[in-house]
């Protein structure tokens, strides 16, 4: 059986327009459909996104679009057509790559959207150099999380109040944090545990 099949949880997937991390994509966003989400894309442009290898990606809403699936319905146009997405994003994924620093890090609708999130009581997760656009919008101070362990990332990490974890996988106060796509299958049985039990609006 589905897990999630039925509860009507939306999750928002959030890419850097370029060089994201096809791994760390697929093995989350993959899973997570098939066990009932509605996963929505949403990247800075409506254009097709270029992985760090082969992928390509289409989002399927801008970031300044999908401000509006906090507040209620909202029908977005993408180049597939219009859809409405119902009620509210209940979850919220950072996909890292090398295109993280530059794309995520220091968006300020990111940060306004994972704030709303946090503090409306759902779920944050994210991945590699994803993890510093959490502790960038200080939604991290005095709590562990993991990141990919690179020298930017970590001189990044380094300005917050987070503590930097030893473990591939953290998950502490609704903001669940990975290192990378390898450690996915850890991430996204607890993110379906998380994400059920979250209300309904």
């Amino acid at each position: 059986m589905r897990r999630l099949e039925g509860k009507n949880k939306n999750i928002l997937f959030i890419i850097p327009k370029d060089y994201y991390d096809e791994e760390q994509f697929e093995n989350t966003y993959f899973p997570l459909k098939e066990e009932g989400a509605t996963c929505m894309i949403a990247s800075s442009k409506l254009k097709e996104a270029v992985g760090m290898k082969t992928g390509r990606q289409m989002p399927d809403v801008l970031i300044v679009d999908a401000m509006e699936g906090i507040t209620g319905d909202s029908y977005v146009t993408s180049g597939r057509g219009t859809r409405q997405i119902k009620g509210v994003y209940h979850g919220v994924i950072l996909i890292g790559g090398s295109g993280a620093r530059q794309y995520l890090w220091g968006d300020k609708l990111v940060r306004l959207l994972i704030t709303d999130r946090y503090r409306s009581g759902f779920i944050l997760g994210s991945f590699g150099s994803a993890t510093p656009t959490i502790t960038n919008a200080g939604l991290a101070d005095d709590i562990e999380i993991a990141a990919e362990d690179n020298k930017k990332t970590r001189k990044e990490l380094e300005k917050s109040k987070a503590v930097i974890s030893k473990e591939p996988f953290v998950n502490d106060a609704r903001i669940l944090t990975a290192r990378g796509g390898e450690n996915a299958k850890e991430f996204v049985d607890a993110f379906i545990e998380a994400i059920a039990k979250t209300a309904l609006k």
